[in-house]
């Protein structure tokens, strides 16, 4: 069983998109623990409203691969498009932070919010 530290951030409908991607999410993992939510200010011009943040941390039978496909197909699921980023509107963002305890995305060093967030559940 592989233990995973994921973040989840919205700027549009983002307490509507948050609480789906979870129920989503739960349809294939285990959720163990949640961080309280954090809302940031947008980092960049063509973003215009705050993103709402959570951490969550799950259990997956997954591979590392395997999960992120997951997490993608969610995200287009709730309507993320390749576009999303240009038009500054993220229904939903799932990044995979820590895997087994091993760091795999450095946004967990490069934003406060992600870090606040992380160290909350771990």
């Amino acid at each position: 069983m592989n233990t995973a530290i994921v973040m989840l951030g919205s700027n549009l409908d983002p307490e509507f998109n948050l609480n789906l991607a979870k129920e989503k999410i739960t349809d294939s993992f285990e959720i163990i623990k949640f961080s309280n939510k954090l809302v940031s200010k947008p980092i960049g011009e063509k973003y215009r409203n705050d993103f709402h943040n959570e951490s969550i941390m799950l259990l997956s039978v997954e591979t590392i691969q395997e999960t992120i496909l997951i997490f993608k197909d969610i995200e287009k699921q709730l309507g993320r498009t390749a576009d999303s980023k240009e038009k500054g509107e993220i229904p939903i963002d799932i990044d995979l932070i820590f895997w087994n305890d091993v760091l795999v995305h450095d946004d967990y060093n490069r934003f406060d919010f992600v870090k606040r967030c992380v160290d909350e559940i771990k």
